[in-house]
């Protein structure tokens, strides 16, 4: 059997196949079939201005407090390895998740007395996006450090 008689056979199954009796949801109009499977999966609208646990107006509140709060603890990974300071914001984190910390700093450094590449930054933001105990991060306020740390909400 060379290659265009596998295309042959493969054509002649697919169209089979299609010839087939169509199932009942294929008759139904696709909204139909995506509003009962919604209905019967129950999946709640995060839009929709009823989540059960705050308002719009509190999260609002809540996300400006959270703002202007001060970082309760402070991580210094100046001289660091990347592998080191993976393990330090790791046990840094669980840490501040243990002791009940909402905002924390961790500070990588700039990178200026680096002997290559600056690498702490990049390694604390990947270490940070993955760890189950970091929510929001970003750029600390220029007072804290600017670039060269990291607010992270608990």
């Amino acid at each position: 059997m060379d290659f265009g008689d596998v295309l042959d056979e493969w054509e002649k199954i697919k169209h089979e196949h299609k010839a087939s009796v169509p199932s009942p949801e294929a008759k139904k109009p696709a909204t139909q079939v995506l509003e009962e499977w919604l209905s019967a999966n129950v999946v709640s609208d995060k839009d929709d201005g009823s989540d059960e646990c705050s308002t719009s107006t509190e999260r609002g509140l809540e996300s400006r407090r959270l703002a202007v709060l001060k970082a309760q603890a402070v991580l210094d990974l100046h001289g660091m390895t990347s592998v080191e300071a993976e393990v330090a914001i790791a046990d840094f984190l669980g840490s501040a998740s243990r002791s009940g910390l909402e905002k924390v700093l961790v500070i990588h450094g700039k990178g200026l007395h680096s002997a290559g590449a600056p690498v702490l930054k990049k390694a604390a933001r990947r270490i940070l996006e993955s760890h189950p105990c970091a929510g929001r991060f970003g750029e600390a306020s220029k007072a804290d450090g600017g670039s060269g740390a990291l607010w992270v909400l608990i």
